[in-house]
């Protein structure tokens, strides 16, 4: 199995993840907070807030820029 082929994998099973947890959170008696919530959540503290950007940023940097 190749280094492409192993990260393809990994990024598809976060997706996969991502989407079941999102859909769980949208139960009727689910106890997980919905997306929306931890967003507003992110976006009420300034400090949070310009950590999760600068953690994009550098993601977007060093992941994506290739």
């Amino acid at each position: 199995m190749s280094v492409e082929v192993l990260s393809d994998a990994i990024w598809a099973l976060l997706a996969l993840v991502t989407l079941a947890t999102v859909g769980v959170a949208h139960l009727e008696r689910a106890r997980l907070a919905r997306l929306s919530a931890v967003v507003s959540w992110l976006e009420s503290r300034r400090l949070v807030y310009v950590a999760v950007l600068l953690a994009w940023a550098w993601a977007g940097w060093h992941f994506f820029a290739r």
